[in-house]
């Protein structure tokens, strides 16, 4: 299926432990998909799993995080595979549309808001998007607020990987500083 999304313009890869994804650039967002394919009796189980973000949620995330991440969803679809009974390439083209006339629904302004909304204690990446949310909307005093709690011994809630230097590093990329630029232009 990968070399069937390469011939249809999605760029395909594997990430650091063999997952396949594929990434489509669609106007100023960047749509990945994570094709999946269950072989059953009579049937195939199908999925893309598509999630969009831009360019510049993912560096915000990368900067933050200090390491490269590649794709930070701001919005993930949970659509359920597709039952397919002959497994085409007219089908996978159908998928991709489908994959990006879903991405061009979303609203990405919406998701960031929710990401900048999300509690402290939030669990997984949420925490990152969270951060790199809150420094695209250039929200430099919540962000300070989270560094005196984090300097008194108040982690907030947040889940072990997020430090001080995490948090540090958000107030840089929110004051516009190391090449994180915020407002609309990266959402």
């Amino acid at each position: 299926m990968l070399s069937m999304l390469g011939n249809i313009g999605w760029r395909c890869s594997k990430d650091e432990v063999g997952d396949c994804y594929c990434l489509m650039d669609v106007g100023k967002a960047r749509v990945q998909v994570i094709p999946s394919i269950g072989k059953r009796s009579d049937h195939f189980r199908v999925s893309l799993m598509p999630s969009i973000s831009t360019e510049g949620f993912t560096k915000a995330a990368e900067f933050i995080l200090g390491e490269d991440v590649g794709f930070e969803p701001i919005i993930v679809s949970n659509e359920a595979p597709k039952k397919i009974t002959n497994l085409s390439l007219d089908d996978i083209i159908r998928l991709s549309q489908d994959a990006i006339l879903w991405a061009n629904k979303q609203d990405l302004s919406e998701g960031l808001r929710l990401y900048r909304e999300l509690p402290t204690n939030s669990k997984g990446a949420r925490p990152l998007r969270h951060l790199a949310a809150l420094a695209l909307n250039g929200d430099v005093e919540c962000l300070t607020s989270y560094r005196n709690n984090f300097e008194q011994g108040n982690r907030l809630g947040f889940v072990p990987y997020i430090t001080l230097e995490i948090i540090d590093r958000a107030i840089l990329a929110a004051q516009g500083k190391m090449g994180v630029k915020q407002g609309s232009e990266w959402t």
